[in-house]
């Protein structure tokens, strides 16, 4: 796990919103566009999947929409993407502003990136964002390991929100909302079984045997802000 005590100016942001059908390719493939963003160090577009329901049903596609996961050198200059005509699909849809403050694994995209020194407190809400490139040899092991696990979140009693996305043919994420990082932290070890489950700890030793990535990241952030989300509800979904 990286530490990093030094405060920094750059900011991660995450944003849903819908967009008409035809304009999902654009975003999804056409990167080269936002290349030329002041301050954006990376930026990860998405399609969001709904936990728990069938890999071949269409409710768990979400279509409609995307969800863009955002490195910052500067807030201001996530503020002047805001205001900026590259966003305009953005406006109905809802963001969170957030500060690095755990990270495991490495994706190469964000190794620059600093870990910072929580100031909000521990009980308070956390984010979890994963970040994965499958090997596509492992698309049915990582599949029978995940679909539980996809449940276990899904239920959890610590869990505001929590929500998966995909880029294809490789590119997996996930974004969950969590009351406090305790919650976090019993989940992923399975502290209760009755409470927290088992399926995460049971899909970690699996990966750790042999595993379904080639690059992988787990991060965890404090929340600064942002617009159009509410918390407070086990309901709330993208």
């Amino acid at each position: 796990m990286d530490k990093n005590p030094i405060q920094t100016q750059e900011i991660f942001s995450f944003h849903s919103f819908g967009l008409p059908f035809y304009q999902i390719p654009f975003y999804l493939f056409g990167k080269r566009r936002y290349k030329k963003i002041k301050g954006l160090v990376h930026s990860e577009f998405l399609i969001p999947m709904s936990l728990g329901l069938p890999l071949f049903s269409w409710k768990r596609y979400k279509i409609s929409g995307l969800v863009l996961f955002a490195l910052w050198q500067t807030e201001e200059d996530l503020n002047q993407f805001l205001l900026s005509k590259e966003s305009k699909w953005m406006q109905s849809g809802w963001h969170v502003r957030l500060r690095m403050i755990r990270r495991w694994g490495k994706i190469h995209e964000l190794s620059s990136a600093k870990v910072c020194e929580r100031n909000s407190n521990p009980d308070q809400t956390t984010v979890s964002i994963t970040l994965a490139r499958l090997k596509l040899t492992e698309l049915l092991r990582f599949t029978k390991w995940g679909k539980p696990v996809e449940s276990q979140v899904q239920n959890h009693p610590g869990k505001e929100m929590a929500f998966a996305a995909f880029r294809p043919p490789r590119h997996f994420l996930t974004f969950s909302i969590w009351k406090t990082e305790a919650d976090i932290e019993q989940m992923v070890h399975g502290n209760d079984p009755l409470r927290d489950g088992k399926e995460h700890k049971e899909a970690m030793k699996e990966r750790k045997r042999k595993d379904f990535h080639f690059e992988f990241t787990t991060l965890r952030f404090e929340i600064l802000g942002g617009n159009g989300l509410e918390l407070g509800t086990n309901s709330k979904s993208v």
